[in-house]
């Protein structure tokens, strides 16, 4: 009878240490995905921006 307990008890503790895992490990990956997005499309508006000023300052040159 206690062996079995001890059984079901290891079993249990294996079974929430891995579901503690695998939430630790999504909610990194969730993480990572969203931080990488925002880095994106920082990347892009910035990309944006510089076509815009790059293109004003043509501008400029032009009509010197």
């Amino acid at each position: 009878m206690a062996l079995e307990l001890k059984r079901k008890t290891k079993d249990g503790f294996t079974l929430i240490d891995s579901l503690i895992g695998l939430t630790i490990i999504s909610l990194f990956s969730l993480f990572y995905i969203g931080i990488t997005h925002q880095m994106n499309d920082q990347i892009d508006q910035s990309q944006k921006t510089l076509k815009v000023e790059r293109k004003h300052y043509e501008d400029l040159l032009r009509n010197e």
